[in-house]
């Protein structure tokens, strides 16, 4: 259980850190100008949402499957979960009960979990209601050509033609 806790708070906490915006911006030539914005799911908030609710779920799931204690099983429903186990926990310290530093430990462990699942359930939502746009900007290349005198050598003038093409 300790090992899965510093894993999941270690990459989460980094995941979350390591969140930024990304905006983008494309150039397209064609034979007319325009302007479009396209949008979708912020990139960034949904892969760090991904990262920072799935670590910490997939290593839940782990420890629910492979633990004795009736509460871990609730370990299997994403977000709400931890919380319900950490409830379900049972009293520390008597006779035939665990130690009450294990049983906090367990506590602080499933705490931090359910936090990161559920900011990890809030970027992912984030990701979805506050979507990216890429604003598409077509740029015209019609050939233009333009003629003019120019002069030519030192002493001659001449017709000079300059354009795109």
């Amino acid at each position: 259980m300790k090992k899965h806790v510093a894993f999941t708070v270690g990459a989460s906490l980094a995941s979350v850190l390591c969140v930024s915006a990304a905006n983008a911006q494309t150039v397209v030539t064609t034979s007319s100008p325009s302007r479009e914005t396209v949008g979708g799911p912020n990139s960034a908030l949904l892969g760090s949402g991904l990262f920072a609710f799935g670590i910490p779920y997939v290593a839940s799931v782990i420890v629910a499957a492979e633990s004795d204690h009736a509460g871990d099983k609730n370990l299997y429903v994403p977000v709400v979960g931890p919380w319900m186990d950490f409830a379900q926990r049972g009293d520390c310290g008597g006779l035939l009960q665990p130690s009450c530093d294990r049983e906090t430990g367990y506590k602080v462990l499933l705490a931090a979990d359910g936090i990161l699942q559920g900011i990890g359930a809030i970027e992912i939502v984030g990701a979805l209601l506050m979507p990216e746009t890429h604003t598409v900007m077509t740029v015209a290349t019609e050939p233009r050509i333009k003629l003019g005198p120019s002069r030519v050598g030192r002493s001659g003038y001449g017709l000079s033609a300059v354009g795109t093409f």
